[in-house]
């Protein structure tokens, strides 16, 4: 059972030792046995995945989703949308900016095509997500703060036939562990913590990772679906 936490010091010296923490809790048996497949929500989980991957022997691919902002705000997040083109939007926020669903929409397509797109090129070598239908999925991700990432995860997944969904984090904050505990069949996380300040917080090192150190581990990886064919 996950351990409520308020905190003022870092839990996790880097990725690795979240990566650690995390294969504690995960239920091994089971992943093997339904032979799970893994979805990085960011380049920053790619090293989390692919050591539970390689632990477990299990198939790993990275979901690329794109941030959408507020007009003229390139701080203030909305909205967000995946490269299977399904869109999570921030209600409240929207509703207190007065922000149209015109603008939501064309900036999403805007995302997809020159963000996406190159990211599906960049990690996939253009090639699509690995198929998730009929299949149990773990979400993975480095922590969970407001939502949007894992709820845009979790609607892509279901709305492309995946049989079960399982979210993997090492913090999430409190209140939404309990959000998504509804959507999804099991959550995996080794701290909820009340007052969630920003997932960088409690990591003693958390360096956002260059796009070609993401390639060099995918590259170099045994688990990930798109390059499995080139070993």
């Amino acid at each position: 059972m996950p351990t409520n936490l308020d905190s003022n010091n870092y839990i996790f010296k880097d990725r690795e030792d979240a990566s650690n923490k995390l294969l504690e809790i995960l239920p091994r048996k089971l992943m093997i046995k339904e032979d799970w497949l893994l979805l990085s929500l960011a380049s920053g989980a790619v090293p989390l995945s692919e050591m539970i991957s390689k632990e477990f022997n299990l198939e790993h691919d990275l979901l690329c989703m794109a941030a959408i902002f507020a007009p003229n705000n390139d701080e203030c997040q909305i909205a967000k949308v995946s490269e299977l083109q399904e869109i999570v939007i921030d209600q409240n926020l929207v509703d207190s900016f007065e922000i149209t669903l015109d603008y939501i929409y064309g900036e999403a397509d805007r995302k997809y095509q020159d963000e996406l797109l190159n990211n599906q090129y960049q990690y996939r070598k253009s090639l699509p997500l690995t198929s998730i239908k009929d299949r149990s999925i773990l979400l993975v991700d480095e922590g969970c703060e407001t939502g949007l990432r894992a709820v845009c995860a979790i609607k892509s997944v279901l709305a492309h036939g995946a049989k079960k969904v399982s979210l993997a984090t090492p913090i999430i904050a409190d209140d939404l562990f309990h959000q998504l505990d509804m959507m999804l069949d099991d959550i995996y996380t080794n701290h909820k913590i009340k007052d969630f300040i920003e997932v960088n917080y409690y990591y003693e090192n958390l360096e956002k990772i260059k796009k070609k150190d993401v390639k060099k581990i995918l590259e170099k990886s045994k688990h990930y679906v798109p390059f499995k064919g080139e070993k």
